[in-house]
């Protein structure tokens, strides 16, 4: 069974390359470009690894990891 790797970046090019990269290598990804809608893709799918950006629009990379870690969900 292949991993899942969530990609959270807001720079289109960056999350293509990121993407065919890890595809490439066999890898399954799920994609978020915001905040917004990481919480629920990580409730969801439970991916094995996260490749966060640290410079996001509104809310940044660390700021996101930190409300993952108090989550607990």
């Amino acid at each position: 069974m292949s991993k899942t790797i969530l990609i959270v970046e807001d720079n289109k090019l960056n999350m293509k390359l990121f993407n065919d990269i890890l595809q490439a290598q066999g890898y399954n990804t799920v994609q978020a470009s915001d905040g917004g809608t990481f919480l629920n893709l990580v409730r969801e799918r439970k991916p094995d690894l996260i490749l966060m950006d640290i410079r996001l629009g509104k809310v940044s990379g660390v700021e996101l990891t930190r409300m993952l870690k108090t989550d607990g969900k």
